[in-house]
């Protein structure tokens, strides 16, 4: 509660901290800019004049219009093929689907809400399942995630929610779900000090046969069923017990039970991630050199690790076929 209250505060502060950039149309005339120049104290050099529409938010708008000869046909994704019923008019069974094999999904292309949404919304109303886990770093206002969780608890299930409080520019929306999550009996953690949690993690735990079975999540998107209809995610459902089991030994460390360091399965940064990511680099240029297969195909928001860049250049002069997507 101190962390929240705190950050509060400094959220009223950033209505009013110092500016670092005005952009401004080219057209703007000399008069308005000395003005807010002045008024807003900043240098010229803190100005930008741009070429295009200031608030590009506004083409949403655009999109709006009743005018469908102007429209792309709309984007319908598609239902995971082992996640569609068996029967019609039936519902699928996610769990059985997910202990017969692994599931990889590809949003938008593959439809969150019959995957992800449907997987947790399942677990929450099923009497088997004892608990479920979740990391929540961005969602939607009306979130079925959370009132999956809700409901969950509700049915007497122990639910963990993991709420990033500092993710950036959602605070107070994440602020405003945890109290929520909180009224309604989950147990709300808001990760390690000095570290934010970015992970896209879900564990359910269900009782079969007299034996407890781990059904985990790992994403790469977040638990938004409006963003993931245009953000490209990948997501993996499966029911490995190592990988239950390093995702329960992750929990523990993230809920201040236990600090963990040693994972079978799992690549978890700060400490294991970029150890084991260079690792598998100089594993492909040690292919290269020996004349196997070899080959690295990255996918990624942003690229500043300097120790992978370098362990990626040593590895493509090795002759490792590298392909880097980077989105921004």
């Amino acid at each position: 509660e101190n962390l929240i209250q705190a950050l509060e505060r400094e959220l009223l502060r950033r209505r009013f901290g110092p500016p670092i950039r005005l952009e401004i149309t080219e057209d703007m005339d000399p008069v308005t800019l000395d003005l807010l120049v002045r008024e807003l104290d900043i240098t010229q050099q803190e100005v930008y004049r741009l070429p295009s529409p200031l608030d590009l938010g506004g083409l949403f708008e655009l999109a709006k219009l009743p005018r469908p000869d102007l429209h792309y046909p709309r984007h319908v994704p598609t239902t995971p093929v082992q996640f569609q019923p068996g029967e019609p008019n039936t519902k699928p069974d996610l769990f059985r689907a997910i202990a017969a094999r692994d599931v990889l999904v590809h949003h938008p292309y593959e439809s969150f809400a019959t995957s992800v949404q449907a997987f947790l919304e399942q677990a929450a109303a099923d009497p088997n399942v004892l608990a479920i886990k979740q990391t929540l770093y961005r969602t939607s206002g009306d979130s079925p995630i959370v009132e999956a969780l809700i409901d969950a608890a509700a049915a007497g299930k122990q639910v963990l929610a993991l709420v990033e409080i500092k993710a950036r520019f959602d605070e107070q929306n994440n602020i405003t779900w945890a109290r929520k999550l909180e009224k309604a009996g989950v147990h709300v953690v808001y990760g390690l000090v000095g570290l934010k949690t970015h992970s896209k993690l879900v564990l359910v735990i269900r009782q079969e046969g007299g034996t407890l079975k781990h059904y985990s999540h790992i994403g790469t998107g977040n638990y938004n069923p409006k963003t993931s209809r245009i953000y490209e995610d990948m997501g993996l459902f499966t029911s490995d017990d190592i990988v239950g089991k390093d995702l329960t030994r992750l929990f523990n460390e993230l809920s201040g039970y236990a600090i963990e360091k040693k994972f079978k399965r799992l690549l978890v940064a700060p400490l294991h991630l970029r150890k084991g990511l260079v690792k598998r680099i100089q594993t492909e240029a040690e292919n290269a050199r020996a004349g196997k297969p070899s080959g690295i195909r990255i996918k990624v928001n942003s690229m500043v690790d300097e120790q992978i860049i370098d362990a990626l250049y040593l590895a493509s002069q090795a002759g490792v076929p590298v392909d880097i997507w980077v989105r921004g």
